[in-house]
């Protein structure tokens, strides 16, 4: 049989599914006396974190997925298909996560730009060309089921 760690915060560190467990019981039978508050608090402030990075994360592949829509001609009819099916998931779950926390819809607007930055250097990567510095969209087209961006218009080769 196995032995019991000596304390809640030992039990933390050795199994914490059984820590969490063992805190959400005491929490719905409000023994405050036996809470490992600084952990479970700790614990509070991941979760915040965690949707923040997964917002952050669904916002720069959707991003991406724009810029491939717009800019690269050399793959877009082969994979236009596949990037629209990327952006509407990205664009799926950036709605499920406002809808649990409708505060972290602030959230987008703080981190468009830099999100933006983000994923314009992946998409350079990508197709190994420089893109526009300034985010071309609305964060209400990002998010939007019904917008899809334009294919950009190739600068025109001038005779001489």
């Amino acid at each position: 049989m196995a032995t019991k760690p000596a304390s809640i915060g030992q039990l933390y560190e050795s199994d914490f599914v059984l820590w969490l467990e063992e805190q959400a019981a005491v929490l719905k039978e409000r023994r405050a006396a036996e809470l490992d508050w600084d952990n479970v608090a700790e614990e509070i402030e991941g979760l915040a974190r965690s949707d923040r990075r997964s917002l952050k994360s669904f916002l720069e592949n959707a991003l991406v997925h724009m810029l491939e829509l717009t800019y690269w001609e050399t793959k877009r009819e082969r994979n236009q298909r596949q990037w629209r099916d990327y952006l509407i998931n990205a664009r799926h779950e950036i709605t499920y996560i406002i809808e649990d926390s409708p505060s972290l819809g602030n959230y987008l607007v703080e981190v468009l730009d830099v999100t933006y930055q983000r994923a314009r250097r992946r998409a350079e990567g990508l197709m190994g060309r420089q893109l526009a510095e300034k985010c071309q969209w609305t964060l209400d087209q990002v998010r939007s089921d019904t917008f899809y961006p334009d294919p950009a218009v190739p600068p025109r080769k001038h005779k001489r």
